[in-house]
């Protein structure tokens, strides 16, 4: 299963879904840890030095207030939530590597948050307006949930978060360091799904570790008109799913995801990186649930992915992308229709294994995606990429088409209609600003054929 959500979202990520939905609230602490004496400093500063005084801190009668929490290593059997605008502040040095990338706190003295119960959901949920600097967060082994999450809690609801100077150890696979989600709580039921939620997420010089088979960062629209925009700057972590929007099972439309990506290191952990095929990132403009539930049409969603000077490593396929994503047809599911992946990759580094056992690609990338070579995919799903000063690994299996499934170009009777794979510029002028990514898209795929 840990391969199969890695490659396509697939129903494991729903039953994080599910997971996260049922469990990510807080857990109230109990009369005796409230009574815990809360030191106040100057500048409305609280410091804690104790797990229960660090429970106690994070109820909403703290709201805008900064609690400090001291070197040490603090544990946690319980699912916390930062409450809106709080500033979450450990102790302690953030290390670097040789190219100035995060490497997390070492031996020195520094604040750390331990999970030490399997209680399922997500760890440390983020309200709007927190911010935490360097704090160790490290989850347990064997429970089900993400490590730090920030979701929408309403319909228009708006949440901004930042992650500074943090290491975060992801130690379960299938499951996330960082979550980001505009949710449908109740998947077809009453409550509605939080239409026209924004949310901000901003994470800078940030180590992430998923030693596990786990992943960096998820980032989803479940909701219509809404909007993600993640921010990453500096970090070192696994790789990213993100979706414009998916419908699950309220049909899901013109929402946008947006990350913004600038010197990151994604990097796949695993000791032999071709027991298995992972993806670095893999990107979808909008799409049908993948799992067999009733969906109907997935409309105008975008995904929006600038990235400037990043480095992906060791995963069987570097970069996969796509407009629109099919996985069922009907009664179980509606087209794809319209979606659009916008995706700007300039001065990207891609290394990819040499595998015996596994397909390696530096790119996958199609205007639309079907999960059978039988089933049309939708009309109109558009991949638009700028791909400039980018370094690939040489020979590969790479995969270009206007509609594709998993191996090849769809057959063109069920290709459907204006699905685009479109490259900005010429194959002359890709072929002097790009090294090494072999074999390249050819002439079909360009805005300008010479």
């Amino acid at each position: 299963m840990k391969n199969l959500s890695a490659r396509f979202c697939l129903p494991i990520v729903v039953a994080v879904v599910l997971a996260a939905t049922a469990c990510s609230d807080s857990v109230t602490p109990d009369d005796s840890q409230l009574r815990v004496a809360q030191t106040v400093i100057g500048n409305n500063t609280i410091v804690v030095t104790t797990s229960a005084e660090l429970i106690a801190a994070l109820v909403p009668e703290n709201a805008g207030r900064r609690i400090l929490v001291q070197a040490g290593t603090y544990d946690i059997n319980q699912l916390l939530t930062v409450p809106d605008g709080v500033t979450l502040e450990g102790e302690g040095r953030m290390l670097s590597d040789g190219d100035g990338l995060p490497s997390g706190f070492g031996s020195d003295p520094h604040t750390t948050l331990r999970m030490i119960a399997t209680v399922p959901g997500d760890m440390l949920t983020l309200g709007n307006g927190v911010n935490i600097r360097r704090l160790e967060i490290v989850d347990h082994v064997g429970r089900s949930g993400n490590v730090v999450a920030v979701y929408s809690r309403s319909p228009g609801d708006k949440v901004d978060a930042s992650i500074h100077e943090s290491e975060i150890e992801n130690a379960n696979a299938g499951f996330y360091g960082l979550y980001v989600q505009t949710r449908n709580l109740n998947l077809g039921n009453a409550p509605p799904p939080h239409d026209g939620a924004e949310i901000k997420v901003r994470m800078k010089k940030s180590f992430v570790t998923s030693p596990v088979g786990g992943r960096g960062l998820f980032a989803f629209n479940f909701a219509s008109s809404a909007k993600v925009d993640v921010a990453l700057d500096g970090n070192v972590m696994d790789g990213i799913t993100a979706n414009g929007g998916v419908s699950l099972p309220d049909a899901t439309h013109d929402s946008e995801v947006r990350i913004e990506s600038h010197n990151n290191l994604y990097r796949n952990e695993v000791i032999d990186p071709c027991a298995a095929a992972v993806i670095g990132w893999n990107l979808t403009g909008g799409s049908g649930a993948p799992v067999p539930v009733a969906v109907s049409e997935t409309s105008r969603n975008t995904l929006r992915m600038h990235s400037d000077h990043d480095r992906v490593e060791g995963f069987t396929t570097a970069v996969l992308g796509g407009g629109g994503r099919r996985y069922f047809g009907l009664p179980l599911a509606g087209p794809s229709t319209d979606n659009t992946l916008e995706m700007e990759l300039v001065g990207a580094t891609l290394s990819t294994p040499s595998c015996a056992t596994q397909v390696v690609r530096d790119f996958d990338l199609k205007g639309a995606f079907s999960a059978s070579n039988t089933l049309v995919p939708g009309n109109g799903n558009v991949l638009h990429a700028v791909i400039r000063d980018v370094t690939g690994s040489g020979p590969r299996v790479n995969l270009y088409a206007d509609a594709g499934g998993s191996t090849a170009p769809l057959p063109s009777a069920v290709q459907g209609i204006g699905n685009r794979l479109e490259i900005v510029g010429s194959p002359v002028a890709f072929s002097h600003t790009n090294t090494n990514i072999d074999p390249a898209p050819s002439a079909e795929f360009f805005t300008n054929s010479h």
